[in-house]
C-alpha cells in the first residue's frame, strides 16, 4: 500500500525533481554506481516529452539543488545516493509509475511497447486517492510488466540467482525475469517473439565472434545481440 512519507498533492515535487528520483532509483535497482555521468545517461533514455536537459551541466546543476534539498548526497568520489527521504520520495515515484503501466496494459489494453511512455505522461498527476484505487482495481499487483517489483506492494520473489542472458548457459531451459522497457522499438520486438516476464526459453547457441545469442522461445527460435542480451534478466525455471 502506499507509503506514508511521499508528498501530497499539496506539495509534490517539481517534474523534474520527480524523474530524477525516479532515475536513480532504477539505477540503483540495477546495482549501478551512479555518478552525474551515468544518471545523464540515462536520463536521456526517458521520452522527450518530459523535458529534461540531459548535457552535463545542467544534470550537475539539477543535482546540487537536490543536495541542498536533501534529497541525496554526493560523495568525494562523485558517487550519487539517495538520502532516507530521497528515497521514499522516489520509491513513491516508482510506485506510481509501475502502477501507471500496469493500469494502462491491463485495464485499458494499450499496447505493451507503449506502456513505458504513457505511464510517464500520467506519473506526475496520480494523486494519492488516485492511487489507492488503481491498486484495488488491479487486484494489488507486484510487478509492473516488464517484471520489476512494484514498491509497497507483497513482491516476495527470492531469486538468489538472477543474471543476463548474455551470462546464460546453452542448452538450458531459463525463465524471463525482466525485460528493459525504455526502448520501444525493442520491446514491440520483444512481444512479437515472446521476450516477456515469466515466458520460459533455452539458449541455444552464443557466438561472441558473430556478436549474437540464439534463443528458442514458444514462437521459435531468434537471433539477439549482445547489447540487448545484456539488458533482460534470467532467473533458472522452477
Amino acid at each position: 500500500m502506499p507509503n506514508e512519507s511521499k508528498p501530497t498533492e499539496n506539495n509534490r515535487l517539481s517534474q523534474a525533481t520527480e524523474n530524477y528520483l525516479l532515475s536513480l532509483y532504477v539505477l540503483g535497482e540495477d546495482g549501478v554506481t551512479t555518478t552525474a555521468s551515468h544518471l545523464a545517461e540515462y536520463l536521456r533514455t526517458l521520452p522527450a516529452g518530459e523535458g529534461l536537459g540531459t548535457s552535463f551541466p545542467t544534470v550537475l546543476s539539477m543535482l546540487r539543488r537536490m543536495v541542498r534539498e536533501k534529497l541525496i548526497s554526493m560523495g568525494e568520489n562523485k558517487e550519487v545516493k539517495l538520502t532516507g527521504r530521497g528515497f521514499d520520495l522516489a520509491e513513491g515515484m516508482v510506485r506510481r509509475h509501475r502502477l501507471a503501466e500496469r493500469m494502462v496494459v491491463d485495464i485499458l489494453g494499450l499496447d505493451l511497447h507503449k506502456a513505458h511512455i504513457e505511464a510517464h505522461r500520467l506519473e506526475h498527476a496520480i494523486s494519492p486517492d488516485i492511487e489507492i484505487k488503481i491498486i484495488e482495481k488491479l487486484g494489488n499487483p507486484t510487478t509492473c510488466p516488464f517484471g520489476r517489483p512494484i514498491p509497497g506492494s507483497e513482491y516476495n520473489r527470492e531469486v538468489v540467482d538472477r543474471f543476463t542472458l548474455d551470462k546464460g548457459e546453452t542448452n538450458v531451459r531459463y525463465c524471463i525475469d525482466r525485460v528493459p522497457e525504455e526502448d520501444a522499438v525493442l520491446l514491440e520486438f520483444f512481444v512479437e517473439q515472446s521476450i516477456l516476464p515469466d515466458e520460459e526459453i533455452t539458449i541455444k547457441d552464443a557466438s561472441t565472434s558473430l556478436g549474437v545469442i540464439t534463443i528458442k522461445t514458444r514462437r521459435g527460435e531468434v537471433a539477439i545481440g549482445y547489447n540487448a542480451a545484456g539488458r533482460i534478466w534470467l532467473r533458472r525455471c522452477i
